[in-house]
């Protein structure tokens, strides 16, 4: 390629921001010798509307064979001034941009320095500019519809939003119920609203309402694989057989009130279901399901008892079987949620009347195993109740992190034990305490228990004399306990560590899916087309699962535009095919796994839908067998000679 391309050079004042510091006509004085024999337009505001229109002009007349713009920064107007190239005629990827406003004029009190370094920085760019190659992007087709893993309240808003855009959504959730945590929950903090009473109307939209056309619910399901990539994946799904007929059964339970076989009920905690039975009251879809274990019929003996007193013929489905599904998305939103630890410490486990957060949930609910009143193991109501917070949080044996709503749900459980025991006395053994929020504040002014500080866990036993039971802080009171609720870590669930290895996406240090920014893409991950939702990115309480549901529909509406083709950055990395050493070094460190291996060709192979062009395979493979489109190492070498010279 000719070094001694036809180059003209944009100089923007920006208002006035950026000629206040550099001088430009002696800018243009220092860099007149180049070889590129630059031309020159100084505008005043060159990204507004008649400048830009007036630049056109101006490229057209001189007819240049690359362009430098010395402005603002490119984040801001580079696509801008692409676009300019492009109306003019000229391949967009023949410019070079100069951040003088933010890297000189802001920082660089001296004129004369500032205007010495402006002219360095742009004769590096008239160098690099020279080695720009023609690129064109590509636009491909995608699928809009969306696949939902997870169906708590961040899934299901997430659901909602899109089929309310008129996109189809596949909605996958493992267990037999939609609603996840919260839809057990009969008081939710603050304002004691009944969790499946606020659920209910967006589990009914999903079911019945008018966009549950175009929502596909798969319960008792869970994602086996995952191929494809952004605006094209493909999900394998394997859906556990009902053995019922959900076209047919109308939900009567009569089949379990008769049935003879057992199980035990995890959703309580406690207590047992019956072999066919719903989870808990209220739940939906409102169908019992089968379980093949403790089916006295599936497990080969003869029973007919559900079979009897079902009135609708068929609803009963024995010869079910597992099913899979292949299912085509554009994007993957992933809302796996988070669980509390359910495991005892060793200084509590085997005791009775120690609870989780959880269990003690259940209990206090209606649908629970005590029927909503709160009772001890023994049948009687106790007259003092600990709660202990941070049982396992901001501990680094444990979980080294706040677990974010159990101060919270302690405030509610001392209210909610207050009205259900006349006279208890409620403790709650604090650690820290985390309550942001107006609705929080106002809580604290109804508290119903005394608090008392402990430093660390592991001090804390459980003492027994002649007055009960208490728990010991060491070096201090004994706090009376007839029943004990640990508020225990939230952790990732199963589903959240599948979903991270099925779609090869980073954890954070505490398992959680990692976000591709805390604060600024909190809901988007480092792989192009996944996003996350809910307390799979981290502990949340249900209000931010409503509000993650809806941001990451937001991102997934913005990225798959109905009509509108994926348009692909040709800026990526490209592989060298006769010189890859097959090392598969850049497969391992790359952050958005937009490289596979070709078995065929023996060569590692870029996907150019998925690469973010960040450069890292670029630096890291041995063989230099990997170059970054726009960024080639000549470039870069004459970039640097440029500001070295």
């Amino acid at each position: 390629m000719s070094t001694q391309a036809k180059t003209a050079v944009i100089l923007c004042n920006c208002s006035g921001i950026i000629c206040e510091r550099i001088d430009w006509k002696q800018v243009q004085q220092l860099l007149a010798n180049h070889p590129s024999n630059p031309v020159f337009s100084v505008d005043e505001l060159a990204c507004g509307a008649d400048n830009l229109e007036h630049l056109g002009a101006w490229l057209k007349s001189e007819q240049p064979d690359r362009v430098v713009v010395a402005a603002c920064s490119p984040r801001e107007h580079e696509a801008t001034f692409r676009r300019l190239l492009d109306s003019a005629g000229i391949n967009p990827w023949f410019m070079q941009m100069v951040n003088v406003r933010e890297q000189v004029a802001w920082v660089t009190e001296d004129p004369r320095a500032a205007t010495a370094k402006t002219a360095r920085l742009i004769h590096a760019a008239l160098n690099r500019v020279q080695r720009h190659e023609p690129l064109s992007e590509r636009s491909v087709p995608v699928r809009t519809d969306v696949a939902v893993i997870g169906s708590g309240p961040a899934g299901m808003q997430a659901a909602l939003t899109l089929a309310q855009a008129g996109r189809r959504v596949t909605l996958v959730e493992k267990e037999p119920v939609i609603g996840g945590l919260p839809a057990r929950f009969e008081e939710l903090f603050p304002n004691l609203e009944c969790g499946p009473c606020l659920l209910e109307p967006v589990m009914g939209e999903l079911l019945h309402g008018h966009e549950s056309a175009n929502v596909t619910l798969l319960t008792l399901s869970e994602v086996t694989g995952v191929k494809g990539g952004f605006g094209n994946w493909t999900l394998s799904v394997r859906q556990k057989p009902r053995y019922i007929n959900p076209d047919l059964c109308i939900g009567c339970m009569c089949c379990s009130a008769v049935c003879p076989g057992r199980r035990p009920n995890h959703w309580n905690g406690s207590g047992e279901l019956a072999a066919v039975d719903v989870p808990f009251a209220g739940a939906l879809p409102n169908l019992p399901h089968i379980d093949a274990d403790a089916c006295l019929r599936l497990k080969g003996e003869e029973c007919a008892a559900c079979l009897s007193e079902c009135p609708v013929e068929g609803s009963l489905f024995f010869e079910d079987q597992e099913r899979e599904y292949i299912v085509e998305a554009g994007a993957i939103i992933v809302a796996s949620g988070a669980v509390e630890k359910q495991e005892l410490p060793a200084a509590f486990a085997g005791m009775a009347d120690v609870h989780t957060a959880y269990s003690f949930e259940r209990l206090l609910a209606m649908s629970g195993p005590s029927g909503g009143e709160l009772l001890k193991a023994d049948g009687t109501k106790p007259q003092s109740l600990a709660i202990v917070q941070c049982a396992g949080s901001l501990d680094d044996s444990e979980a080294a992190y706040c677990s974010g709503t159990c101060c919270r749900a302690a405030i509610k459980y001392a209210h909610l034990a207050a009205n259900k025991v006349e006279g208890i006395t409620v403790t709650r053994l604090i650690r820290e305490q985390s309550l942001p929020g107006v609705d929080a504040g106002r809580q604290l002014q109804h508290d119903h228990s005394t608090v008392v500080r402990y430093d660390a866990f592991n001090a804390l036993s459980v003492t027994a004399n002649g007055a009960g039971r208490g728990i010991s802080i060491s070096g201090g009171a004994t706090i009376p306990a007839e029943m004990i609720v640990l508020c225990r870590p939230l952790v990732p669930g199963e589903g959240t560590a599948a979903c991270s290895s099925l779609l090869e996406l980073d954890l954070d240090d505490e398992g959680f899916i990692a976000q591709m920014h805390s604060l600024s893409g909190s809901c988007a991950t480092t792989l192009k087309g996944v996003y996350l939702a809910g307390s799979c990115r981290g502990p949340g309480d249900i209000r931010e699962a409503f509000a993650t549901g809806t941001a990451a529909a937001g991102l997934t509406l913005s990225d798959l535009v109905e009509g509108r083709d994926l348009v692909i950055d040709p800026q990526v990395a490209v592989v060298d095919a006769t010189t890859c050493a097959g090392c598969k070094t850049c497969m391992q460190l790359c952050p958005y796994k937009a490289i596979t291996w070709n078995d065929i060709e023996k060569v590692a192979d870029v996907s150019d839908i998925l690469c973010r062009g960040c450069g890292t395979c670029v630096a890291a493979c041995p063989a230099g067998a990997i170059t970054g489109r726009g960024f080639s190492r000549e470039m870069l070498r004459a970039e640097l000679e440029g500001v070295l010279s």
